[in-house]
């Protein structure tokens, strides 16, 4: 299964990172605040689907989904609705 986060579109890919113990893949780009500060961010995961349950993948969307919000509050306050 593939999770794609489509709002980081052209972002570089920085990092390619393998989990050895789940067997996700990762692609990560990077992401800078006001003040230079880079933050890592997940483009795509790519995940074995013997491994793991379409659940198992929405709970990790939610987890990055969270994490972004607590990066946009802290870089773009006036634009959280």
């Amino acid at each position: 299964m593939l999770l794609e986060d489509k709002t980081k579109r052209g972002l570089e890919i920085r990092e390619h990172i393998i989990d050895n113990t789940s067997g996700i893949e990762y692609e990560n780009g990077m992401i800078h605040d006001m003040d230079g500060v880079g933050h890592k961010v997940v483009i795509r995961s790519y995940f074995p689907k013997e491994k793991h349950s379409l659940e198992t993948v929405i709970k990790i969307a939610e987890d990055i989904e969270a994490k972004y919000k607590s990066i946009r509050e802290m870089t773009c306050p006036d634009d959280i609705t």
